[in-house]
């Protein structure tokens, strides 16, 4: 197995192994500490079923169930698809993950890691790019960090500002709004101690002591400081990728830059998370 960095802050690639295959003790911790190091990896050449998928994400620790049952797997309903077929009540075609998140925030125990499978691809587009958000938070002046320190947002299914989100399809916006959870501005990483900047902007209804508008506002410059070229990976998609990425320290996204007419399906699994630490 090698690991192959595609830049000093993010993105490492994996070849050499079959995660069909048992791993050892050494490659399960290698695996997990250049995922923590590294923000996303990219295992090369893999070949699952879902059953097989599901053991492999399993490396990295326990799946979780996910929102929107609809598009789990009958025979493996851990694993999810995410097809560009699939439609909201309306006949709207749904576009999964089309702005910057970071998965189920509304969870009390939200995701530690989010990971993707290519199963079929367009011949061109279709990427997806995962930022790193603590190094957004490290480029931050000193007073910004100081700022944020102790803020909570407050998490919701769907927030107020998911009506002007085109990430969310009408069956999403309807959807009835769950007790709201408390979640770090700024968390820290309970395997190496760092801070990072952890919000899903449709989520957020407020930060607690600020309006709606107010905290969008906020959110959104440091969105916006955030989305730098240096900190962004944006994966390339090659049939047999596997593509995970740590929630705690990035945000990601789809892109929609290919013939809708050409069919795109991933299986998604999520890894289950700690209490998000408070910085």
């Amino acid at each position: 197995m090698k690991v192959n960095k595609f830049s000093d802050l993010i993105g490492a690639e994996i070849t050499g192994i079959d995660l069909r295959l048992p791993a050892d003790a050494a490659t399960h911790l290698q695996l997990n500490a250049a995922l923590v190091e590294n923000v996303a990896l990219v295992i090369r050449d893999q070949d699952f079923t879902p059953e097989q998928y599901l053991a492999a994400v399993s490396l990295f620790g326990d799946p979780m169930d996910q929102h929107f049952t609809q598009y789990a797997l009958p025979d493996c309903p851990l694993v999810h698809e995410v097809s560009n077929r699939h439609k909201d009540k309306s006949g709207t075609r749904v576009k999964h993950g089309a702005g910057w998140h970071t998965d189920h925030t509304n969870h009390l125990r939200p995701p530690k890691y989010t990971s993707l499978f290519a199963v079929s691809l367009p011949s061109q587009g279709g990427d997806t790019a995962v930022v790193n958000m603590r190094a957004a938070y490290a480029a931050l002046p000193g007073e910004i960090q100081q700022k944020l320190q102790g803020m909570k947002t407050v998490n919701v299914f769907q927030g107020s500002a998911a009506a002007n989100y085109s990430g969310q399809s009408a069956d999403a916006q309807a959807e009835r709004k769950p007790e709201p959870v408390l979640q770090p501005l700024v968390r820290v990483h309970p395997d190496n101690g760092k801070k990072a900047l952890y919000f899903h902007p449709v989520k957020t209804e407020n930060i607690v002591g600020m309006t709606a508008v107010d905290t969008q506002a906020l959110l959104n410059d440091l969105l916006e400081h955030s989305i730098k070229d240096e900190f962004i990976y944006r994966h390339q998609w090659r049939k047999g990728d596997m593509l995970i990425w740590d929630n705690r320290a990035a945000m990601h996204k789809a892109h929609f830059d290919y013939d809708p007419n050409e069919f795109r399906l991933l299986y998604r699994v999520l890894v289950r998370g700690e209490l998000p630490i408070a910085a």
